[in-house]
């Protein structure tokens, strides 16, 4: 079994920054405007961390099993928006809204590898039955 460790640092929480270790990669954290926090330009959330996440997650999965069946394509874009629903009862949870196009690949062709592509992503796996995720094709 191969194993892909990923270390980050968050300091400051929801207005902090944030490291990651192997690629040095540095961002500044800031409360969405919708939460009472102010713009930050150059700023990001856990909200939009988890869109990014998802979607990096999700189209590598895909491209993985296309080339493994050695389909050509030309291009794979995934639009990820994530929703957090404050529940008064429950508190908050995601919903996620996934669009995606296949340059080069018709989208019958497509679509038994998008349902392989959600049972595959690590992503999908961890957030099954908690968060509702929605798929749709970009034009």
């Amino acid at each position: 079994m191969k194993i892909l460790e990923r270390t980050i640092t968050l300091t400051g929480g929801r207005n902090g920054s944030l490291k990651t270790e192997t690629s040095g990669l540095e961002l500044k954290m800031a409360m969405p405007v919708e939460m009472g926090g102010k713009v930050v330009p150059g700023a990001t959330n856990p909200e939009e961390l988890f869109a990014l996440g998802y979607a990096a997650c999700f189209s590598s999965s895909l491209e993985y099993l296309l080339k493994s069946e050695r389909l050509r394509y030309k291009e794979i874009k995934v639009v990820a928006k994530t929703s957090l629903i404050n529940n008064e009862a429950t508190g908050f949870h995601f919903e996620l809204d996934v669009a995606l196009k296949v340059v080069g690949i018709e989208e019958a062709i497509l679509s038994p590898y998008i349902e392989k592509a959600k049972a595959f992503c690590p992503f999908s796996k961890a957030i099954k039955g908690n968060v509702e995720v929605r798929f749709s094709t970009l034009a």
